[in-house]
């Protein structure tokens, strides 16, 4: 009996040291290796992502993969004041300011070995050009592209852009590895938006020469980034990155807690406040760019009662703006129009305490025949907004509409299920949020009447020709103090006359495990994934 347990004693002290291992390595973060020894960065978010095509994708999280996976000519890094060269590693612009020409850096490889060179660059942007997606605008201004040798690359424009250099960093511009791609249905022709056929590939490949490759992609559960071992660059710390989706914040926590992940992506303010005094946890906060705003349409088709112009104003000046930051927590801001706090020339944004006026509000509805108000829907997507829930919001407004009569019933949609809707201009009132494609009041601009986000709530140049016009001088201003009045011009008019209301420009909440490091905010990708280590 007495050899039997010392045996029995001995196993049971392994089994404790065992189990004392694992708690702690818990304590002190998410395990810096996986089964198979390769050290991997778990996040949880919730994502918006449809595709990982660079020329499709579009989304608010598009470049948090992409940008580590596909290389641009310039980029950020740090912060938004002014890119940097990324594959680029000079540029001239010419007298007239109508072309640029810059140099490659030598010796880039794709992941495939494949050398890359200005004709993937052309074939690149030709090819998100022809595709017209989403992001296609941004190329709108290039009348054609030059490949003189095979380091240089010469972007002629229709005209003058202040903002040029700023849409290179953006992923329609990634380049792409043209052999490999081809390959697997891609093409560049003019026909490429009927012709090409390799969207799906995209979504579960990569052709990149960035840091990382995408090794697969489970719609709504989660993307896996594998180290490039020919990329061109420093080596990132991590062999592979696994993005979660996990769309409640509450579970995000826990898992965060638990050391199931790394980084909890978002989280609201009441997250934060369960996590403030947690060992092995650190908060991060931060100014988001990312907008949340009603989309009222102008088609009296599809709007109806909400197309009427005074109807618009009076949703603009009944809401409450001081509770709607409230619901999204500290740190939260209402520009007076779709132009983010920290771009060049934006007002300063409302005072939430004065900007509802109810009695003007009512005045309103009665000149434009509403007295006794109407009934509409409120559509909106059933995801979180910088750690806010969406639909919340959505009821929030839905209760200050009944002071001026309008009942709105309120449906909710998957993301994916909403986007077709929106960007179609089907929807009549609807609740959506907005993050700049590049970080230059530029592409705020999509707003005006006319323009991509304007013609989704049906609101024409001819509508408000004046404002249009004004538009069109401020995207190719390149005076400082010119462009800065034409866009506080811009504001003050939508201010009076706008198919939109910016709701809130929200702050960002995150938490990571606190031997994670380089998870610094940067709007435009989120997180730079291939700065990203371990202590």
């Amino acid at each position: 009996m007495r050899k039997n347990y010392k045996i029995l004693l001995a196993l049971l002290t392994v089994v404790l040291l065992f189990a004392a291992g694992c708690g702690g390595s818990k304590d002190a973060g998410t395990k810096p290796e996986a089964a198979d020894g390769t050290k991997q960065l778990i996040m949880a978010l919730d994502p918006d992502y449809e595709t990982f095509d660079p020329g499709l994708a579009y989304e608010a999280y598009a470049l948090l993969v992409l940008h580590p996976v596909y290389d641009t000519l310039m980029q950020f890094e740090d912060n938004l004041d002014a890119p940097i060269y990324g594959i680029a590693e000079s540029h001239e612009l010419s007298k007239d300011g109508l072309s640029y020409a810059f140099k490659l850096r030598k010796g880039i490889k794709f992941a495939s070995g494949n050398a890359l060179t200005s004709q993937d660059v052309k074939w690149s942007v030709e090819r998100s050009m022809n595709l017209k997606g989403n992001g296609s605008f941004l190329a709108d201004g290039i009348k054609s592209i030059e490949t003189p040798d095979s380091d240089t690359v010469v972007f002629n424009l229709k005209g003058q852009d202040a903002s040029f250099l700023t849409k290179l960093t953006y992923n329609a511009f990634g380049v792409i590895d043209s052999k490999v791609a081809m390959e697997n249905g891609a093409t560049n022709a003019v026909d490429a938006n009927t012709a090409d056929k390799a969207k799906l590939w995209f979504d579960t490949h990569s052709a990149g020469s960035g840091p990382y490759m995408i090794e697969s992609y489970t719609p709504k559960v989660e993307v896996v980034l594998a180290r490039n071992k020919n990329y061109w660059g420093k080596a990132p710390y991590y062999d592979k990155v696994v993005l979660k989706a996990i769309s409640d914040p509450g579970t995000q926590l826990m898992m965060l807690e638990k050391g199931d992940i790394d980084i909890a992506f978002n989280l609201g303010p009441e997250h934060v406040k369960q996590i403030q005094d947690k060992p092995g946890i650190e908060i991060k906060k931060a100014q988001s760019m990312t907008l949340t705003f009603l989309l009222m349409n102008r088609d009296p088709k599809i709007g109806g009662p909400i197309a009427n112009p005074n109807v618009q104003k009076a949703i603009r000046l009944v809401l409450d703006y001081q509770g709607m930051q409230t619901i999204a927590g500290e740190g939260s801001i209402t520009p007076v129009a779709p132009f983010q706090v920290g771009f060049l020339g934006t007002l300063p944004p409302r005072d939430p305490k004065t900007a509802q006026n109810i009695e003007k509000a009512k005045e309103l509805m009665k000149k434009a025949g509403y007295e006794k108000g109407f009934k509409t829907t409120l559509e909106v997507a059933t995801l979180a907004v910088e750690g806010m829930d969406l639909p919340t919001l959505a009821q929030k407004v839905q209760n200050d509409l009944l002071q001026i009569g309008i009942e709105t019933e309120i449906k909710t949609s998957d993301i994916m299920v909403a986007l077709d809707p929106y960007r179609k201009g089907t929807q009549a009132l609807s609740l959506w949020y907005w993050g700049p494609d590049y970080p230059d009041p530029n592409t705020q601009l999509a707003f005006l009447p006319g323009n991509p986000v304007g013609l989704r709530a049906n609101w024409t140049a001819d509508m408000n020709p004046e404002l249009a016009e004004l538009g069109k001088k401020a995207a190719v201003e390149v005076d400082k103090a010119t462009r800065v009045k034409n866009l506080e011009e811009i504001q003050k008019m939508m201010d009076e006359d706008s198919a939109f209301d910016v709701l809130l420009q929200h702050a960002r909440h995150y938490a990571t495990r606190d031997n994670i490091q380089g998870t610094d905010y940067i709007d435009l990708y989120k997180i730079d994934l291939k700065d990203v280590s371990a202590k």
